[in-house]
């Protein structure tokens, strides 16, 4: 077996797409008149073969599973196999029989849908009268016989304010995960443009939904939004995790599972990466192996491989992320191309001050630490007394929204050149327990070389200058107690004749 090849933690096996439901998103455009479901013998030998491959936990999904008469003859039989089952259902016809043959058979989930908060708007949605009291009515059965379930939500302007709320109403439903769903335009979501997030929106999306897993006590994922993994971790950096709770601390937030730790297994035997990618690696009734399928289809293999093009192909965080493929493919026509929700691409970075009032400072400061791509916030003994470094691809559009919600004005001086970058000598001195302090002068590529060459200098830097900004060498300097950085800096003016500098000792760093 190629080693490049994971086995799949997670198959979800479309067994119908039979469904009295008539959701405006359903990927699958599920009919209550649908017919051509495959028969027991069928589904037995493609549950057989994933088994044979993977003891892995086994999804019933649809359309309706519960739609099938067989449905419990099935999960019996993935159980004898050895694999975890788990099942999607709609909850119209759920009820305390049902929970219990589901204990009894030791189901491992359930999941249930949940697109609002209100009644009307969630069956406006689903397009069936009663869909919500139905589904709280199941979900009441369920926790009542003891079954571990999570509820599922469609994201969509309709409803992305409303995140936080279900997330509560999941919590207090008894609820171990609230996991929403980027809409991804797959069978009637193909026609819902008008209510599909933006991709400034899912920016504020992907912000909101990394707040609720850091905050509530269930666990909170987020599916079809593969650029979560790089926000929550920009966000919520791996030693931040640390304070948070148990189900925080110890979560491995990854992007598209597709290819790796997922595989879909479509109503007639196709696998495919997902129920979004209607592409079929190859049809387990036809070729009797999951196995050979999942590791030798040059489909997946190209995914895993990540011959992305476009932004996806450049981006830096291709590995993390990985980009919706079925988004890809809905837009292009190509399943190796950008991701079109994601609206990241390559950043700049650029040195940021402002004047800030002491009884703003630490709302401001707040507001700073919390923008993706601050790596460093200071407070500093100067007119200027706020400067932090943000990465970004539209820094102008953040310091704008900055400036409008604090009426201050923020001043970028972006690089122009690097000549020394020592993040080891930052660590060593990093205030409170020793000094350091910005330097900036006028000076030539001369001067640079000198203050490259000193050890206690971290940061040797050219930028651009601004109208009452002058300076155009920066230097970071570092040492035991501000005199001797006073001294070095007394030194290296004198050698090189600059009158005109200033130096911004640190009073404290901003950011935890």
């Amino acid at each position: 077996m190629d080693i490049g090849v994971r086995k799949p933690r997670i198959v979800a096996f479309e067994v119908t797409r039979r469904c009295r439901m008539n959701c405006v998103h359903c990927r699958a455009s599920a009919c209550a008149d649908f017919t051509d479901d495959l028969t027991s013998g069928q589904c037995k030998k493609i549950i057989k073969s994933v088994a044979d491959y993977n003891r892995c936990v086994l999804i019933f999904t649809g359309g309706e599973p519960f739609e099938r008469d067989d449905i419990f003859e099935l999960i019996d039989y993935a159980n004898s196999c050895g694999l975890a089952v788990s099942l999607a259902t709609c909850g119209y016809n759920f009820n305390d029989k049902t929970a219990q043959r589901l204990k009894n058979s030791g189901v491992l989930t359930l999941s249930f849908s949940l697109d609002s908060d209100n009644a009307s708007q969630h069956d406006d949605f689903r397009r069936t009268g009663g869909a919500f009291e139905k589904t709280l009515n199941a979900i009441n059965i369920a926790k009542n016989a003891g079954l571990k379930f999570q509820i599922n939500t469609t994201v969509t302007k309709l409803n992305a304010d409303k995140l936080a709320a279900l997330a509560r109403l999941s919590e207090s439903l008894g609820a171990y995960c609230f996991n929403p769903f980027m809409l991804v335009p797959a069978g009637r979501a193909k026609e819902l443009s008008a209510i599909a997030l933006t991709a400034n929106k899912y920016e504020k999306v992907l912000r909101t939904v990394a707040q609720l897993k850091a905050e509530s006590p269930i666990d909170v994922r987020f599916t079809c939004a593969p650029r979560f993994a790089v926000v929550f971790r920009q966000l919520y950096p791996e030693p931040q995790k640390k304070a948070f709770l148990p189900t925080v601390a110890s979560a491995k937030v990854g992007g598209c599972l597709a290819a790796s730790d997922f595989a879909f297994i479509s109503h007639t035997g196709d696998v495919q990466t997902c129920g979004f990618l209607e592409i079929s690696a190859g049809n387990i009734l036809q070729t009797g192996d999951f196995a050979s399928i999942w590791e030798n289809s040059d489909f997946l293999n190209s995914i895993r491989q990540k011959n992305f093009t476009g932004k996806c192909g450049d981006c830096n965080y291709a590995n993390i992320c990985g980009g919706c493929r079925a988004r890809a493919f809905a837009s292009t026509g190509d399943y190796l191309a950008s991701d079109p929700l994601c609206s990241y691409s390559s950043s700049v970075s650029t040195l940021i001050a402002a004047h800030i009032e002491q009884d703003k400072l630490s709302a401001i400061a707040d507001a700073v630490n919390s923008l993706l791509g601050v790596s460093h916030n200071y407070l500093r003994k100067h007119y200027y007394n706020l400067w932090f470094t943000l990465k970004s691809s539209n820094i102008e559009e953040t310091l704008n929204d900055l400036s409008q919600r604090f009426g201050i004005l923020f001043l970028s001086f972006p690089a122009t050149a690097r000549h020394k970058l020592d993040s080891a000598a930052i660590k060593r001195h990093n205030p409170p327990d020793n000094f350091n302090a910005l330097f900036c002068c006028k000076a030539d590529d001369s001067a640079a070389k000198y203050l490259t060459a000193l050890p206690q200098v971290s940061h040797c830097i050219e930028r651009k200058t601004g109208p009452d900004w002058p300076y155009n060498l920066y230097a970071v300097f570092h040492e035991n107690d501000t005199k001797r950085i006073e001294k070095t800096v007394a030194d290296f003016t004198k050698e090189f004749k600059i009158d005109n500098f200033q130096i911004l000792h640190t009073i404290r760093s901003l950011r935890a």
